[in-house]
C-alpha cells in the first residue's frame, strides 16, 4: 500500500467516525421529525469540507491550484485545513477518553460480580427500569464528545489563523562540536529546511526568509532538504525566491524525498532523481551535498561538512521509509574520507539519521522531514505532543547523545494540508563552542 493511499484511508477513516458520532449526538438530542435534515446537513457539511483534498491525494488534479492566487488558496483550503487539525487532535484525546472509560468499565463489572457472589462488601446501585433511567456513561461520553467537535473548530480556528505568515526566528543555541578548533568557536549557523515550494509557498514568502537570514548575519546557511513540493515547473519560483542570501562561509544544501520524487527522472552517474535541481541551487550559489564531504573555515582549520542524500528513488516502495543499512554505509564511507581531529557536521534529511550519526561521532546532525509535527496538541517540558510522534522518534528541537547533538528543524512549508497549530514555520540557528 503506497502512503498516499494510506494516508486517504486514515482522512476517511477519521471524518467517518467524525460523522457517527456527531450523528450519534443528533439522534440522542434531536427529535425524530428533526433528525433527517440535521444528518443530511452535517454529511453536506462534512463532504463540502473534505471536497479541497482531493487536489492533495491527486496530482493531476493537484494542477488546478496552480492557476489560482494565494489569497483564494487561503479561502479554499483554510476551512479544510482547520476541520482535519480539529479531526486528527480530537481523535488524539477521544482514543485515549475512550481506553480509559474501557478499563474503568470492565474493573467495575469484575468488582460487582465480586459483590454479588459475597466475595467483597461493594454495593452497587441496581439497574434502573430503562423507563425511569437517565443518559447512560456511553451516551454521556459519545454524545458530549461530539459536541466538543464544533466547540474545538473554534480554538483551532483562532490557532490557524492567529500564526498565518508567521516565521520563528530560534534563539541561537551552543552546541559543543568535538574537536574545534579555537579558531572556528562560535561560528554561527543558520538552518532552514522544507521549504515545500509550491502552490502555497511561494517567491513572496522565501524573499522573507531570506531577508530574515540575512539580518542574522551567519557564517553558514545549512539547507536541509525538501526544497520544491510536488512539481519541478516550481524550481524557477524556488531559485528567484531563494538568491540573495547571504553567508561568509558559504549556503549548502541536501536533498529531500519530495525533492527527489518531483525530480525523478533526471540522472547523472550513479544518482537518479534531483540532477536539476542542483544544477539550479548551484546557479544561485548554493552548493548541494550527495553522499560527500566538503571543507570550510578560516585558514589551515577547518569544519566537516557531510551531506547525505535521500537514498530511495521514485518507485521504489520503501521510498518514505528510513533506509538504515544503507545510511550506515553511506556515514562510514563518508567518514573514512574525514581525519579524526576534524570536527564535522551532518546533514541528513531524516532525523533516524542520528541513531547512526551519534556513534560515529559526528558532532552535530542537522535534520527536517517532521515539520515538527505540523499539528501539534500541546508541548510538554519542550516535547510537542502531536499525532507525528507515533512516527518519529525525534520530532522537533534538539536531542543530545554522547556528546553529539541532532536538531530536527520544524520548516518553513507544508505536508499536506497548509495549515499549522502550536507548530510556527522556523529559522534556527547554532553558536558552535568547542
Amino acid at each position: 500500500m503506497s502512503f498516499r493511499l494510506m494516508l486517504y484511508l486514515m482522512t476517511v477513516l477519521i471524518n467517518v467516525i467524525a460523522y457517527m458520532a456527531m450523528g450519534y449526538t443528533v439522534k440522542k438530542f434531536l427529535k425524530p421529525s428533526r433528525q433527517s435534515p440535521a444528518l443530511m446537513a452535517i454529511a453536506a457539511l462534512v463532504l463540502l469540507l473534505n471536497l479541497p483534498l482531493l487536489f492533495l491525494f491527486d496530482r493531476r488534479a493537484g494542477g488546478i491550484l496552480y492557476g489560482l492566487s494565494p489569497e483564494v488558496l487561503r479561502a479554499i483550503f483554510l476551512p479544510t485545513s482547520v476541520w482535519m487539525s480539529t479531526l486528527i487532535t480530537f481523535m488524539m484525546l477521544a482514543i485515549p477518553a475512550c481506553v480509559v472509560v474501557f478499563l474503568l468499565k470492565n474493573i467495575l463489572s469484575l468488582a460487582n460480580r465480586a459483590s454479588k457472589r459475597g466475595i467483597s462488601d461493594l454495593s452497587f446501585r441496581p439497574d434502573l427500569p430503562e423507563s425511569s433511567r437517565g443518559l447512560s456513561r456511553r451516551e454521556l461520553i459519545i454524545g458530549g464528545g461530539s459536541l466538543l467537535i464544533p466547540a474545538y473548530i473554534g480554538v483551532t480556528s483562532y490557532k490557524a489563523y492567529s500564526s498565518m505568515d508567521k516565521i520563528d526566528i530560534s534563539s541561537e543555541r551552543p552546541i559543543r562540536i568535538p574537536h574545534l578548533p579555537m579558531s572556528m568557536a562560535g561560528l554561527r549557523v543558520v538552518q532552514i529546511s522544507d521549504l515545500h515550494v509550491g502552490p502555497f509557498i511561494g517567491e513572496i514568502i522565501l524573499q522573507q526568509v531570506v531577508h530574515l537570514i540575512n539580518e542574522l548575519h551567519p557564517d553558514l546557511v545549512l539547507i536541509t532538504g525538501d526544497i520544491i513540493d510536488r512539481s519541478l515547473s516550481d524550481l524557477p519560483k524556488a531559485l528567484r525566491g531563494m538568491k540573495g542570501i547571504q553567508s561568509t562561509l558559504g549556503t549548502y544544501a541536501i536533498l529531500g524525498n519530495h525533492d527527489i520524487s518531483s525530480d525523478a527522472y533526471s540522472r547523472s552517474g550513479k544518482l537518479l532523481g534531483g540532477i536539476n535541481i542542483v544544477r539550479g541551487l548551484d546557479s544561485i550559489g548554493i552548493k548541494t551535498l550527495r553522499n560527500e564531504v566538503t571543507y570550510v573555515g578560516p585558514g589551515r582549520d577547518r569544519l566537516a561538512l557531510l551531506g547525505l542524500d535521500w537514498l530511495s528513488h521514485a518507485g521504489d516502495r520503501r521510498f518514505y521509509s528510513y533506509r538504515r543499512p544503507e545510511t550506515r554505509n553511506q556515514l562510514h564511507f563518508m567518514m573514512e574520507q574525514i581525519k579524526p581531529e576534524i570536527p564535522s557536521i551532518l546533514l541528513a534529511h531524516h532525523p533516524d539519521t542520528f541513531g547512526d550519526s551519534a556513534p560515529l561521532g559526528i558532532g552535530l546532525t542537522l535534520s527536517g522531514h517532521t515539520h515538527g509535527g505540523q499539528v501539534v496538541l500541546a508541548n510538554i517540558d519542550g516535547a510537542p505532543i502531536s499525532i507525528a510522534a507515533s512516527r518519529f522518534r525525534y520530532l522537533s528541537g534538539l536531542y543530545q547523545l554522547n556528546g553529539t547533538s541532532l536538531y530536527v528543524n520544524r520548516g518553513i512549508g507544508y505536508f499536506g494540508i497548509p495549515v499549522r497549530i502550536n507548530c510556527l514555520p522556523e529559522i534556527s540557528r547554532f553558536k558552535l563552542v568547542s
